[in-house]
């Protein structure tokens, strides 16, 4: 799947919870993700990391998920939204699959939780993320930048941040620590 999204800054959740109801937009998800990074160690750096992909075990509610990315950064400057190659499948057993990974030379590189509100519209879909120490952020994942922008504009969120950022910039834009452990002292 290609994914393509932007974010918004320190925006108003309830108003926006609000705004997006009027518009019947869906409810999708309310609850704790808690994610879990992986890479292969080489060095100084993740190999992964390094060639611009991501490893990720998610967690929502008794839902186990597996994600590959990979960026497309060449394209951001073109469509102005973030680009990716997503690929997701559910997992059964959490510690199970950890633990192979781990066999395989994988290791945990971070993980972080938020509490995330999901609303799906029209295609498009809308996932407000807060943080412990990051005020909230929304997220809207379309299929064009013209039709985020559409969104934006419905939403009346113009005179917002709006951002081409990861998580990692997220949290560095407001001094917040990203990682939880560090690979390089589990060896």
């Amino acid at each position: 799947m290609l994914e393509k999204e932007i974010k918004i800054l320190e925006i108003d959740k309830e108003k926006l919870f609000s705004d997006l109801e009027e518009l019947w937009a869906k409810k999708t998800f309310e609850w704790i993700i808690h994610d879990v990074y992986y890479d292969f160690p080489d060095g100084e750096e993740l190999k992964m990391e390094k060639n611009k992909r991501m490893f990720r075990i998610r967690t929502k509610w008794e839902e186990h998920i597996y994600t590959i990315k990979r960026k497309r950064k060449k394209m951001w400057a073109e469509e102005g939204a973030i680009i990716k190659d997503e690929h997701e499948t559910n997992i059964t057993n959490i510690e199970s699959f950890a633990r192979v990974l781990e066999k395989y030379w994988m290791t945990k590189t971070r993980e972080k939780k938020k509490h995330r509100t999901s609303y799906a519209l029209a295609g498009a879909e809308f996932d407000i993320d807060t943080y412990e120490e990051i005020p909230t952020f929304l997220e809207i994942e379309e299929t064009s930048r013209e039709n985020i922008n559409f969104w934006i504009r419905k939403l009346k969120l113009e005179n917002h941040d709006i951002l081409l950022w990861g998580s990692r910039k997220i949290f560095k834009h407001y001094w917040v620590k990203y990682l939880n452990f560090d690979w390089k002292d589990k060896k």
